[in-house]
């Protein structure tokens, strides 16, 4: 077995089989790592969520926002810029994909977009559907701050966007912060204006941990097993060429491995010497004759 593991076809399977463990090792890494970021996210739902708001400017004395700080709830006062929606595609509520709407809202001397809800998609994808207009004059808007999300490098026209992207919001509205934050709605007084077309409150976000964690060990339980692929496939061919082996020895010596007590087989031509000493013919034994009542008879 071990003459066979140091041919060049072994070792170059062996290496496969090792590839395949530290490969699957990294992708269990790479799955633990995103139950561990979830967790953190989920931490802070369950902190931040429900706790009592702090003004806007006190959350944002207290440095960037890291994933512990993520919906951290504000209150902020100030105006909507009223006509400058953007709407971000592909957000679903109770199963129905529609758009959330984000509206420049000033306060304190910055801008920032304010999710105000979700609407359900138009007719069609290249326009977007009516909403009600925020507010105007001075309101106060209660809600959770939160990082922008990553640009999805999808060009959509205006005023919609692929995701809650501030960079990409900044290109075609200057006037926003350069601080990469954002809040979405909870409350707000006065109440939001509703007319023929509300908007819906956003749902509280889910809390489920999702299933990196068990991928995380699926990974880690596969490590082993391009090894022991090998051993078997290895075990195998190894215990066939023993098999080979110890027939052409038996062949050689005139021993007949079959027992069929040293005859050799006939060839094709009926002469029993037809098979010469050393030549294996696997044939399948012939089957002894049956002796009928009439045949003892007549003998």
């Amino acid at each position: 077995m071990l003459r066979l593991l140091f041919t060049r076809r072994w070792l170059l399977g062996s290496l496969a089989a090792v590839a395949f463990g530290v490969a699957c090792f990294f992708l269990g890494q790479w799955q633990w790592g995103r139950h561990v970021e979830q967790q953190a996210k989920v931490a802070a739902i369950r902190t931040n969520y429900d706790a009592a708001p702090v003004p806007l400017a006190a959350a944002l004395a207290a440095g960037p926002l890291t994933l512990d700080r993520q919906w951290t709830r504000v209150t902020l006062t100030g105006t909507y810029a009223a006509g400058r929606d953007l709407f971000v595609r592909n957000r679903t509520i109770d199963q129905t994909v529609g758009l959330e709407v984000l509206t420049p809202f000033t306060t304190d001397g910055q801008t920032l977009l304010v999710d105000r809800g979700w609407v359900p998609n138009a007719d069609d994808a290249t326009t977007v559907p009516p909403v009600d207009p925020p507010l105007s004059g001075q309101v106060t808007v209660t809600g959770w701050l939160r990082t922008g999300e990553p640009d999805l490098g999808r060009a959509l026209p205006l005023p919609q966007l692929a995701s809650i992207s501030t960079e990409v919001a900044r290109a075609s509205m200057p006037e926003l912060s350069p601080l990469d934050l954002y809040v979405v709605a909870g409350s707000q007084s006065p109440d939001p204006f509703r007319g023929a077309h509300p908007l819906t409150a956003l749902l509280r976000p889910e809390e489920d941990l999702g299933p990196h964690q068990a991928y995380a060990y699926q990974w880690w339980l596969f490590m082993p097993g391009g090894l022991v692929f090998v051993f078997w496939a290895l075990r195998r061919e190894a215990q066939g060429v023993r098999d080979a082996e110890t027939e052409v020895k038996a062949a050689g010596s005139g021993e007949d491995p079959l027992g069929r007590d040293g005859q050799p087989w006939p060839d094709d031509t009926g002469d029993p010497a037809g098979n010469p000493a050393g030549v294996l013919v696997a044939r399948t034994p012939r089957k002894a004759k049956k002796v009928r009542i009439w045949d003892e008879e007549d003998g």
